[in-house]
């Protein structure tokens, strides 16, 4: 059955104040974003004040001919609870869809022409007053229709009934919508949070890793240096020893060399007193000869072969570095 409902002024005023964005005083224009704080702005509106808030990050975008968002922060004009954004800006902040499909709600509801107010009357008995609600058909309707009109063998109950217990339905579907909106927010909260446990606990594992690379280099270093110094310090040993052999030897020769040209020299003397006179140079040549006694060196005295390492085992255990073994959750 169709009746005429009046549509009272004053909810939809209440209702449109709830929906005014704190930034531009309108009406939220979607799409619609939950801060943190779970305070509402327009998304456009949020970027306004978050390039205000950021001047550096606003004028990368424009020296970059792009409007999408960037990392920043900025304050909630409702309650100055500090907002951080992620890599995305604004455009990373969550939808409100509850909130936008109250806005469309709204936009027919407002959109409907508004009645006079009054109590609506059956449109079959003009001069009755809705005041049943027929159970069987599920439609609004006046006593008359009851006693003698098609409603006559239909169940019926109070209009105010039906009204209070529609509403109590209607409030508690608000409230269940309300609280899973809340729910899933809080659920998306928890996963970003999570999600920066993650990468704090990742880089603290990193630096931890790193150290310990960093000190097992450091450990293979100062071993290198040890060895390299102990076949350094043979090294030196050995050769100063030759090179002393070496100096020794040649003052010995340069000492023959004198000798010899002293006994050509004697040998080229044609007087028999004379060169019998020269003759102790016989002895001196002797006694050089005598003290000419070569060093014989260790065989092998060249071979460095006893430095020699066999790294094999070190390697393969350092091919099987891994983390510790364990459950990974």
């Amino acid at each position: 059955k169709q009746f005429t409902v009046g549509l009272s002024y004053r909810p939809l005023l209440n209702l449109e104040r709830q929906l005014i964005c704190p930034i531009c005083l309108e009406m939220f224009t979607k799409p619609v974003v939950i801060l943190p704080c779970q305070h509402n702005l327009c998304r456009k509106c949020a970027n306004d004040i978050s390039q205000v808030s950021n001047p550096s990050c606003s004028l990368l975008l424009l020296s970059r001919g792009t409007t999408l968002g960037s990392a920043g922060r900025f304050r909630c004009p409702s309650c100055r609870h500090e907002v951080v954004l992620d890599r995305h800006g604004v455009y990373g902040l969550q939808r409100n869809l509850l909130v936008e499909n109250i806005i469309d709600i709204y936009k027919q509801e407002s959109a409907r022409p508004l009645l006079k107010t009054g109590h609506p009357s059956c449109e079959e008995h003009e001069e009755e007053k809705i005041n049943i609600y027929c159970m069987t058909c599920g439609v609004p309707t006046c006593s008359l229709c009851k006693v003698f009109g098609e409603h006559k063998g239909c169940e019926v109950a109070p209009l105010s009934d039906i009204y209070m217990k529609q509403k109590s339905a209607l409030t508690d579907g608000i409230g269940v919508l309300v609280a899973t909106n809340d729910r899933i927010q809080a659920f998306i909260d928890n996963l970003q949070g999570i999600c920066r446990n993650i990468e704090d606990n990742s880089k603290a594992q990193k630096q931890a890793l790193c150290e310990k690379f960093d000190r097992m280099y450091a450990i293979l270093e100062e071993r290198r240096k040890i060895m390299l110094q102990r076949i350094t310090y043979e090294q030196d040993e050995k050769t100063q020893h030759l090179k002393s052999l070496t100096r020794s030897y040649g003052e010995h020769i340069e000492s023959s060399s004198k000798l010899v040209d002293a006994a050509l020299q004697s040998m080229e003397e044609l007087q028999m007193a004379v060169f019998v006179q020269v003759m102790w140079q016989e002895a001196e040549i002797s006694e050089v000869t005598q003290s000419c006694e070569v060093e014989a060196l260790e065989s092998g005295y060249d071979n460095m072969e006893h430095y020699a390492v066999d790294f094999n085992a070190e390697e393969r255990v350092l091919y099987q570095l891994d983390f510790i073994k364990g459950e990974r959750k």
